[in-house]
């Protein structure tokens, strides 16, 4: 079978042309992968009446739009951000903000703003519709509300404040403790001294009186 016979005609008798495999890597959509799965979350303009599966369509539209193959090439990198700086440049003024959440549970909010493709893969969009939810605002438990859940960075970082509180009250606990058993052997100290005191007084009085 013969590929590419436009190239063949043109290629030097000493020339030879390899073909190498090479795959789409599908982000977004069910057709991903595990951790490339999202769902992008949206914002309406509150000033504008606006249908929401009109709004849907329109966003995968002009997501298909960013990942037309002769915008890419092999071995690529994907940053989330100019694919949102295009969207919200064709929905403006519909859109006022535009953020995608992924899907896996144990991935973070913000894992999917930069992808990496390898020399032998070239990207595609599988969103759909259906990867695409209109909310009201985003706010901590709107990035949550995925099914199954999603952890978010600042659900990881609260929990790291609690575990560093807890620490360092228990660190002070120790330390008043400590502060204490030192207040203690100082005054038992002090005790001894007074008492080592007195003896020397009485050991001065009974010389005194031997010498009289």
């Amino acid at each position: 079978m013969s590929y590419n016979t436009q190239l063949s005609k043109i290629k030097s008798l000493s020339d030879e042309i390899i073909y190498h495999p090479v795959k789409y890597k599908v982000l977004f959509g069910t057709k991903a992968d595990a951790d490339l799965q999202a769902t992008f979350k949206v914002v309406k303009n509150p000033d504008i009446v606006l249908n929401d599966n009109d709004i849907k369509s329109r966003i995968v539209s002009a997501i298909n739009q960013y990942f037309a193959l002769e915008n890419w090439d092999f071995g690529d990198k994907f940053f989330f951000s100019e694919m949102a700086n295009y969207v919200m440049s064709q929905m403006t003024p519909d859109l006022v903000t535009f953020i995608i959440v992924p899907n896996q549970t144990s991935q973070v909010f913000g894992s999917l703003y930069e992808i990496k493709s390898e020399s032998d893969e070239i990207f595609i969009s599988g969103a759909t519709v259906d990867n695409v939810d209109v909310i009201d605002a985003v706010t901590a438990t709107r990035l949550r509300a995925q099914e199954g859940g999603v952890v978010t960075a600042s659900t990881r970082i609260s929990a790291g404040i609690q575990s560093s509180t807890t620490l360092a009250n228990t660190t002070l606990a120790n330390s008043t403790s400590t502060s204490s058993t030192s207040t203690s052997s100082t005054s038992s100290s002090t005790a001894s001294t007074s008492s080592s005191s007195s003896s020397s007084s009485s050991s001065s009085g009974s010389s005194s009186s031997g010498g009289y």
